[in-house]
């Protein structure tokens, strides 16, 4: 779902009430540091009695004004920090959402209104979205989630590649592959991985389609 900013339907809740599953004083101590100390309850996703944009194994994502969202570690998290999963997203940028700040307990970036990927998509937005990845393989970023991209990925007058808390950066990335795997033509992954140029690829798919 395509959804406006907010600011004027939304009400606005103490940040502490949104450090989750568990209260943290850490947490809370470095996004007041950075001047974080309300944000909205909105979004399509419940936590508790607010709403939230999105929740993932390592924070949840709220909405802080001005077109921007943050992304808070969660208490429970298997990561103690954020710190590299901000610097591997400002790496990604643009194909991920612009990064402002981060910390060891949060990431500040862009909102996106948009909706996610669909399983039945465009192929406009499919040629998008390899566009994207071998951008991010250009980058030398390794998303390591692209296999089953639909809630990795945001479609809105483009297409954006989102949540890097698994990603990494390594010399030979396998996004486009992994894209390619999602679309079932394992044929074009393996001629791809062979040295195929990233563009006869997208023809010999586009034919496909047409």
């Amino acid at each position: 779902m395509v959804t406006p900013f907010p600011e004027k339907d939304a009400i606005m809740v103490k940040v502490r009430e949104m450090i989750y599953p568990f209260y943290d004083e850490r947490i809370e101590a470095e996004l007041k540091e950075y001047g974080i100390t309300e944000v909205y309850s909105f979004g399509d996703v419940q936590l508790g009695k607010y709403r939230i944009i999105g929740k993932g194994k390592t924070g949840i994502v709220v909405y802080i004004g001005g077109g921007k969202v943050v992304k808070i570690r969660r208490a429970d998290s298997p990561k103690e920090s954020l710190k590299i999963e901000g610097k591997i997203q400002e790496l990604a940028y643009p194909v991920a959402p612009k990064v402002y700040y981060y910390g060891n307990n949060f990431i500040v970036m862009d909102y996106i209104p948009s909706r996610h990927l669909e399983r039945n998509e465009k192929v406009e937005v499919i040629i998008k979205l390899l566009e994207a990845a071998k951008i991010l393989e250009d980058k030398k970023v390794e998303h390591r989630e692209l296999v089953r991209p639909y809630k990795n990925v945001l479609v809105s007058n483009r297409v954006y590649i989102i949540d890097y808390d698994d990603a990494s950066v390594k010399e030979n990335p396998k996004n486009v592959t992994s894209i390619l795997s999602w679309l079932k033509r394992v044929d074009l992954a393996r001629k791809y991985l062979k040295g195929v140029p990233f563009d006869k690829i997208v023809k010999e798919l586009l034919e496909v389609f047409s």
